[in-house]
């Protein structure tokens, strides 16, 4: 196996060499493998850059998931040529997960990649931190794959999460930028919100004759959780409540109370929200950056941090109730037994700037054109 890698490696970067004899364009080249289409932060960007100035620059958006199944696999690889060419070619790539493209291959030495990752802030550890440990990367395929090399900088949501991305990515703390996400831009825009409030309604009528009780669960390796999912919404299945559920893109989950829903962002569905339920997952950095009251479903906690671990303490700071009790959760909501304060102090403790984010992106790329 560790053979077939390292020899696919050695023909991608034979076939690459070819394409940087190809003269380099002024064209930023974002790439992901969380969608299958632009992410909200790369239309943010795409927006602030086009207004950004007369001459924009050529912007191409490689977006498409590493899904299972031999056939999709396959396909993968077809894209990872079209990859290829366009890193090959750019002058700025920008990235928010692992991109085998980048990381395997021999770059450019003027080409300038930043890595803005998909989550806001540092809650559960992952990349180098976790390597070669429970849901982490085996270490010799992660050393084998190069895992977040050749990145130039790396964008994180404030200074406090500086030392974890370092670690998180294996770089010094200089080449960590503090620039938080562009979605924080959507967050604070009031006509936005109320167009997307207007989608919801209108798709959910029901949302706004009772009360929204949305839970976030985080992604787990080889673990179903449809029925941990099932005994919390059943708590709120009587006429006050309406339980949704909005899961990570790679889950799949049952459950025959309330709503999973699939047609809007997790960022859209915490604008619905009177209640956010979460566990381990960073969407509590977009939940407590709204101000919503925050409760914390840690139902397999032991396991999980033993899996994972946390970069910071958990059972202290997270700003809410923490309880592995269904039951007591849905209490502790019906009696509205949150402190708005707290949420608020946890979010700017760990999202420094909270507006004008795409613009101070957007000048930060530019400045590498």
């Amino acid at each position: 196996m560790k053979f077939l890698l390292k020899l696919s490696i050695y023909f991608l970067n034979l076939i690459f060499f070819f394409f940087k004899l190809l003269p380099v364009r002024k064209k930023i080249v974002f790439i992901s493998r969380q969608a299958n289409s632009k992410t909200e932060d790369m239309e943010l960007l795409e927006k602030s850059i086009i207004s950004y100035s007369d001459t924009t620059p050529e912007m191409v958006f490689l977006c498409k998931k590493l899904e299972s199944g031999i056939v999709k696999k396959i396909g993968y690889c077809f894209h990872l040529l079209k990859q290829m060419y366009h890193i090959a070619t750019a002058k700025v790539v920008i990235l928010d997960s692992y991109c085998i493209s980048v990381s395997v291959l021999h770059q450019r030495s003027d080409l300038v990649v930043i890595q803005m990752w998909h989550a806001l802030g540092a809650l559960k550890k992952f990349g180098f931190s976790i390597v070669g440990e429970g849901e982490g990367r085996d270490k010799d395929v992660a050393e084998i794959m190069g895992m977040h090399r050749n990145y130039t900088w790396i964008l994180t949501s404030g200074k406090r999460c500086v030392p974890y991305f370092a670690e998180a990515f294996g770089y010094e703390e200089s080449r960590i930028i503090t620039i938080p996400l562009p979605r924080v831009d959507k967050m604070t825009d009031k006509y936005y919100v109320e167009d997307v409030l207007e989608r919801i309604y209108i798709r959910y009528p029901l949302f706004k004759e009772k009360k929204v009780v949305l839970y976030a669960p985080t992604f787990r390796k080889n673990k179903d959780i449809s029925k941990d999912i099932e005994d919390l919404a059943k708590e709120f299945n009587d006429d006050e409540y309406i339980f949704v559920v909005k899961k990570h893109p790679l889950m799949n989950v049952d459950c025959k109370f309330g709503i999973i829903d699939n047609d809007f962002s997790t960022l859209d569905m915490l604008f619905a929200a009177d209640y956010v339920i979460c566990d381990y997952s960073a969407v509590v950095f977009e939940a407590a950056l709204l101000n919503k009251p925050l409760f914390f479903y840690n139902f397999d906690y032991a396991g999980y941090s033993g899996d994972r671990n946390f970069y910071i303490k958990y059972m202290e700071e997270m700003p809410g109730i923490i309880s592995a009790d269904p039951k007591e959760l849905a209490l502790a909501i019906k009696e509205d037994r949150y402190d708005l304060e707290n949420v608020k102090n946890f979010s700017c403790k760990y999202i420094d700037q909270q507006s004008g984010c795409s613009s101070k992106f957007t000048e930060f790329i530019m400045s590498n054109i």
